[in-house]
């Protein structure tokens, strides 16, 4: 099996307060941490990803702030997927994305909790309902091999040890 990513995940950097945000989650921001957390973390990936790559957004607010800064970072233009947009169930869209990459491609996919985790959970044949891994804030989650899957977990990252890489390399 490749040892290449074929599914990256990532979970969107921190927002603000949603008890404290007065408008609709869909246009909560990134907080000021988060903004910078998100470039960092994208500085980061410039050195995990190799290989043709596509960029799939939540649209969502905090996962798009979250995307612009990768999207700039990895020269590639983002999309956004209303199917990415938290408590959807995506994972056909991502198979017949996949089959249209090359061998050394990677979809990267920035999105919300719980549903990465279920979305991983799934792809890499765990029981029905169960998480295949806990993503935090700001982390990212590497799955190889083919979808529909069994997938393997290739890495997982959270958004300290992003923004640490981000600093060697930086």
């Amino acid at each position: 099996m490749s040892r290449s990513p074929r599914l990256v995940l990532v979970r969107h950097a921190q927002a603000g307060d949603a008890g404290e945000w007065d408008g609709a989650d869909r246009d909560r921001p990134l907080s000021e941490a988060g903004q910078v957390s998100a470039r960092r973390m994208a500085a980061a990936l410039t050195h995990l990803l190799p290989g043709h790559l596509e960029l799939l957004t939540s649209p969502y607010l905090r996962a798009r702030q979250t995307a612009a800064p990768i999207a700039e970072a990895l020269g590639v233009p983002v999309r956004q997927k209303k199917w990415l947009a938290p408590g959807q169930v995506a994972g056909v869209e991502l198979e017949a994305l996949a089959a249209r990459l090359p061998a050394d491609g990677s979809l990267v996919v920035v999105g919300h909790e719980p549903d990465l985790s279920s979305l991983a959970g799934r792809l890499m044949g765990c029981p029905s309902g169960a998480a295949g891994v806990h993503m935090g804030k700001g982390s990212v989650c590497a799955l190889g091999g083919g979808l529909p899957g069994p997938m393997e977990l290739l890495w997982l990252l959270p958004r300290r040890v992003l923004e640490d890489l981000a600093g060697e390399h930086g």
